[in-house]
């Protein structure tokens, strides 16, 4: 009889593969044991690092802790406190209830389990300790400690070096760990949480049970100013947090928090509803901030949708979109027009217009007519006027030429910036800017500081996740610079994938070249005017500018005769 090709794997095979869907990197880790002691009821929870994780990660917290029996079952795989049914699992009300994470961290490290329940209650004086190597028991004794559960998870992956060679580098995965505490920060105000790495201090909160003391505690004072405060009840539930104003936004969604039952979960929907409430208030391609809370009943989701437990799903979607979409666009109406104390009655405007004329156009008057156009191979065009202080209508004596002025500005500043000698000029600041970041962009200052410096940016560490802005780039003196440098750690953050350095490098300069350009809205003299054109010209594609968009529109006399039937 031939053999069967189908077999049952082996005990330590199938915690491996078990440990692959719950333990990614370290970060996974720390997420874990996260979860386990807040469901615990901790109080204080502290969290030591080593090697980014990979040599050791320790974290122990003031909670209820276990008894030796107790440990040992909870190193069993599918063993959990928190679920005794199939009507339980659609009503989680704790973070953690598969009964994977400490048996899968187990397999693939050396772990060591202390903990000790209160004494007066219990009976006990002392706590216990199980140390694991790879799965195996090794040590099971009596352990002299605090209240509470201190777990510590050595050599992550030693016995899958595969693993191993996936993940990115310290400052990577170091900076995905400190977003994973900062994530809790924002979800258990209550709590007092501490990331410790190398002996220093990334991330502390006071546990006071403020959402705006622990919202600071994860992305600095100057932020927490910049927000409002809302809620909204709804059918199903109540939805509560912060929201920026208008005037403060983001280059990507990673600031975009949103917890529910205080699980931090994502869900593109849910982006997708706070996004659209904002589409007219922010410049496209930006993102708000939000730190936003979904109180919900549990039997109205899904949260056992992936082996991490990241994802989530609703019952009734359209709702909770609803909910999320109506409490912001109430909070925004709130806090009053944007456009506040602006003239927009056409006597204003007309107004206005009358009194910038002299100045916009190359004529003394409007009657002294329009001058005799006099072109150049290095200035094609005369400005005639500065249409909504945006768009430079000018002219070579036969067509109409509208110009873009920050695309044309974009396409000038993103040539000069392709010159090695431009790039590397540096500005110092009159006052230097205190620039305060969340764990993942100091991750990713940390691992770019001498691409930075190459760009220009001048920069000096104060304190464990702030900078001082010394210098930024000659061209981009104008441009707010902690806007400028955050948005270039957003970049460098999503093109971290890519192999050619070359992409890489054209992304950052587009992206100074945006920030520096001339805006909408920003009025010119008419000397502006002519350098911006004779500067447009002086490049290789003045047509476009680096994204591709057209610099400029060229009407002919054709086409008026065509619109005007003649």
């Amino acid at each position: 009889m031939a053999e069967s090709r189908i077999k049952i794997l082996p005990d330590d095979l199938i915690n491996k593969i078990a440990a692959g869907e719950v333990v990614e990197r370290p970060a996974s880790v720390v997420k874990e044991l996260l979860e386990n002691s807040i469901d615990a009821g901790a109080t204080r929870i502290s969290i030591e690092i080593s090697g980014a994780g990979g040599k050791l990660i320790r974290v122990s917290d003031n909670g209820s802790g276990l008894t030796g029996d107790e440990i040992s079952l909870a190193l069993e795989r599918h063993s959990t406190s928190k679920i005794g049914n199939l009507d339980d699992l659609f009503n989680i009300k704790t973070l953690g209830f598969r009964g994977e994470a400490l048996p899968s961290i187990a397999s693939v490290s050396k772990i060591e389990v202390g903990s000790r329940v209160k004494g007066v209650e219990a009976g006990i004086e002392v706590g216990s300790r199980i140390i694991v190597e790879g799965g195996k028991t090794v040590k099971v004794e009596d352990y002299g400690c605090p209240i509470g559960t201190t777990i510590i998870v050595k050599d992550l992956f030693y016995n899958t070096p595969a693993r191993r060679k996936f993940l990115k580098s310290p400052a990577v995965e170091l900076g995905h760990i400190g977003d994973i505490v900062s994530k809790y920060v924002l979800a258990c105000p209550g709590i007092a949480f501490e990331l410790i790495s190398e002996g220093k201090s990334l991330v502390k909160s006071s546990g006071s049970g403020k959402l705006s003391e622990a919202i600071m505690a994860v992305y600095g004072m100057e932020l927490i100013q910049e927000l409002i405060e809302g809620q909204l009840e709804f059918k199903s539930g109540k939805i509560y947090g912060f929201i920026s104003q208008p005037t403060l936004s983001r280059m990507d969604k990673s600031y975009e928090n949103f917890f529910v039952n205080r699980r931090y979960v994502r869900n593109f929907l849910l982006n997708r509803a706070l996004e659209e409430a904002y589409r007219t208030l922010i410049p496209g391609g930006r993102y708000p901030v939000a730190v936003l809370f979904i109180d919900i009943d549990p039997k109205l989701i899904d949260v056992n949708v992936h082996p991490t437990k990241r994802e989530i799903k609703f019952q009734s979607t359209s709702e909770v979109m609803q909910a999320v979409s109506s409490m912001v666009t109430k909070v925004l109406s709130e806090i009053g027009s944007w456009d506040k104390g602006v003239e927009t009655s056409m006597e204003a405007r007309s107004r206005d217009w009358m009194l910038e004329s002299k100045d916009q156009l190359p004529i003394s008057s409007f009657e002294a007519g329009i001058p005799e156009i006099q072109v150049t191979s290095i200035q094609p065009f005369i400005p005639i006027y500065q249409y909504k202080q945006t768009y430079i209508i000018s002219t070579d004596g036969e067509d109409l030429v509208l110009i873009d002025q920050h695309a044309a500005h974009e396409r000038i500043l993103y040539d000069k910036l392709s010159q090695k000698a431009e790039a590397i000029h540096s500005q110092p600041l009159l006052t230097p800017e205190n620039l305060e970041l969340g764990p993942q962009e100091t991750a990713i200052l940390q691992e770019n500081v001498e691409y930075l410096k190459s760009l220009g940016f001048e920069l000096e560490e104060f304190g464990s996740s702030s900078y001082l802005i010394r210098a930024v780039p000659a061209l981009s003196i104008k441009s707010p610079a902690q806007q400028l440098l955050r948005d270039i750690l957003a970049e460098l953050s999503e093109l971290g994938k890519t192999v050619q350095l070359e992409i890489k490098q054209e992304n950052i300069r587009k992206l100074i070249a945006c920030h520096s350009a001339i805006k909408a809205g920003d009025k010119l003299s008419v000397e502006e005017m002519n350098r911006l054109i004779r500067d447009l010209y002086a490049t290789e594609n003045p047509a476009t500018c680096p994204h591709g968009r057209p610099t400029l529109i060229r009407l002919t006399e054709e086409e008026f005769k065509k619109r005007f039937g003649r």
